[in-house]
């Protein structure tokens, strides 16, 4: 494995922890964040108020991962491998990265 993709491996994981970390601050949303959190509530997600900077920044870091040249499936897959402790399907998660594309990766 070359050093470029190893890197980038590890760092989806260390984003998504410091997100979490993170998240226990109210976050400062834009409307499209909050269209982002709208389009998840109407998907039928529900969470805490104070996650809402780990989704937002979840949100974001998706679209870094497609403009890094990773597929659809292989961000889903790492954002379910990143998350199955919250207990979503990989469908659930699917949704998700269709809705940060929608919200947040223009083109």
């Amino acid at each position: 494995m070359s050093t470029p993709r190893w890197l980038a491996r590890l760092a989806a994981p260390v984003m998504i922890g410091a997100a979490l970390v993170t998240s226990a601050a109210p976050a400062a949303a834009d409307a499209t964040d909050d269209a982002f959190l709208a389009q998840l509530r109407t998907l039928g997600y529900n969470w805490p108020p104070d996650n809402d900077g780990y989704l937002i920044s979840l949100g974001h870091h998706i679209c870094l991962d497609y403009w890094t040249g990773w597929s659809f499936d292989r961000i889903a897959q790492d954002v379910h491998a990143s998350s199955d402790q919250q207990g979503l399907s990989f469908g659930d998660v699917r949704a998700i990265v269709t809705a940060a594309e929608k919200a947040y990766c223009p083109g």
